[in-house]
């Protein structure tokens, strides 16, 4: 018995390592996607935002487990909109050291104050889409927070309310499939706010986590399924840059396919990276403390005019050089972050609230009877 459960408590150290490996790719990913300059729509542009984002919810899916929407709900808060609030407050913060000046900030932007404050609490990723005369300025790559949060609340609501039918696969499917087309034609005319239509497409990204963990799917990825995959994803990026922030794909089908064939390819290589020492326990960093290098990269990503300096200064010609330069230099506040704030208390739980809760969880007082 104990040789079973020794087996179990192995398999689960390994499934969680390779998750946040995989985690860890697609936030590096993320990064590579945001400083590529001109060549956003190149190839490997597409190749990195036809799976990116897509695979954070495909595993959020995987991991999902039924809750009471209250649980749910509170969950979100506590690991999802904290982090979101609290790296407002450090953008709001950096946006007034900016005003003094500082050549290595971007000043203006938002256009003020107020623009600021709108961009926070509307939370869509993108320059704003809406069918009123003014204009909403982006929260960069918080919006995936806010699209998280409110996907996780529709999807937990879908899952509780059809678990008692006997074609709930069908249903949900149904279910999600509308949501799912409602927030593409929407996106068309108007980015809602808090980033909901991209939380509606995102809600198939879930499901198919959510029936990848029913199956059993990730723990056994077959060599055929990983070339399969491979295909999916190559066909898809070849043919169409897919941004879930704005749900924008002139096939929506196919940028589904091509993220789930990606989540596969990189799901099987995130597994061979678990075996690999170094490599593994830096990635699997990245993954574990994901929330904070997204958080942080915002940051960099809205304010830092280092990028813009390299990629004006006149050191080299090279355009593909100078990129790559840029994308060491965006590591740079991400990983201090990472390393740094697991280690200041108070501020750690504003991050990581599920490992380090501001208030301690008291344990259960056994109460023993006596016996005569």
């Amino acid at each position: 018995m104990y040789t079973e459960i020794n087996k179990v408590g192995e398999i689960m150290r390994k499934r969680v390592m390779w998750i946040d490996i995989a985690r860890g790719i697609a936030m590096l990913s993320m990064i590579v996607g945001h400083s590529l300059f001109q060549y956003t729509f190149s190839g490997v542009g597409r190749y990195i935002y036809a799976v990116h984002m897509p695979l954070f919810f495909i595993l959020s899916g995987y991991l999902y487990r039924e809750k009471t929407y209250e649980k749910e709900l509170k969950g979100a808060a506590k690991n999802l909109l904290l982090p979101y609030f609290a790296t407002s407050l450090v953008m709001i913060a950096v946006f007034f050291v900016a005003q003094l000046k500082s050549p290595w900030l971007v000043q203006n932007y938002p256009a003020s104050f107020d623009d600021l404050l709108s961009a926070v609490f509307y939370g869509i990723g993108v320059g704003s889409k809406v069918p009123f005369p003014t204009y909403v300025y982006p929260i960069g790559a918080l919006w995936f927070l806010m699209a998280m949060m409110i996907a996780l609340q529709i999807f937990n609501l879908i899952i509780v309310l059809t678990k008692g039918m006997t074609n709930k696969r069908f249903v949900r499917l149904f279910v999600i499939s509308i949501f799912a087309v409602l927030g593409k034609i929407t996106a068309s005319v108007w980015l809602l706010p808090l980033s909901f239509n991209a939380a509606l497409f995102a809600l198939v990204f879930l499901y198919v986590g959510y029936l990848m963990r029913e199956e059993n799917v990730l723990e056994h990825i077959s060599h055929i399924m990983v070339i399969v995959g491979l295909l999916a994803w190559i066909i898809a990026a070849s043919n169409q840059m897919f941004q879930l922030a704005m749900v924008e794909a002139p096939d929506a089908l196919l940028s589904v396919i091509g993220a789930v064939g990606g989540t596969l390819v990189v799901v099987k290589f995130s597994q061979w990276i678990a075996k690999v020492g170094t490599v593994a326990k830096m990635l699997g960093r990245v993954g574990q403390f994901s929330i904070i290098v997204l958080c942080f990269h915002n940051v960099d990503l809205t304010f830092s005019m280092v990028p813009t300096m390299i990629m004006s200064s006149s050191f080299t010609q090279n355009v593909i050089l100078k990129i790559v330069i840029i994308n060491l230099y965006r590591l740079i506040i991400p990983v201090l972050a990472l390393v740094l704030i697991p280690r200041i208390p108070g501020v750690r739980s504003l991050y990581l609230n599920r490992q380090y809760p501001f208030l301690k969880r008291k344990p259960d007082l056994v109460v023993k009877k006596k016996t005569n």
